[in-house]
């Protein structure tokens, strides 16, 4: 199998676990009647749906040439990484100006939003020094 496959499994396998545990909190928070915790939990699973959609994506791109092995995979990891910076930006900017406009509620979200999708930046570059 080659390497980007192998990433490709393990990684998406990764996130299918990560979005589970998300899933399953959410549902069991709403069971305690805990509305505001469960949605946060929702959102995190939301994003990581996201970033499994755009690593398809970038592996579609990045994978399918008839370029060397290693060659693909630093094309995987730019490509990939870079959705990263343009998918959180506008989070970034939100968050700053809720802080300004003391909207904490929103703002706490978009603090979410940005940890959850740097633990996942975190599992891919894991599993990319694998390879």
């Amino acid at each position: 199998m080659e390497l980007c496959e192998e990433l490709k499994k393990d990684y998406l396998d990764k996130l299918e676990e990560l979005l589970n545990v998300y899933n399953g909190k959410s549902k069991e928070l709403r069971k305690q009647g805990a509305n505001d915790e469960a949605i946060l939990e929702t959102i995190k699973g939301n994003i990581v749906d996201i970033f499994s959609k755009v690593f398809n994506v970038s592996y579609n791109k990045s994978c399918k040439s008839n370029k060397a092995q290693k060659d693909k995979l630093n094309d995987l990891s730019m490509m990939y990484l870079a959705f990263f910076d343009k998918i959180s930006a506008p989070w970034k900017e939100k968050m700053a100006k809720d802080k300004e406009h003391d909207m904490m509620e929103e703002y706490y979200i978009e603090e979410i939003k940005l940890e959850t999708a740097e633990k996942v930046k975190a599992i891919f570059l894991e599993y990319h020094d694998k390879y």
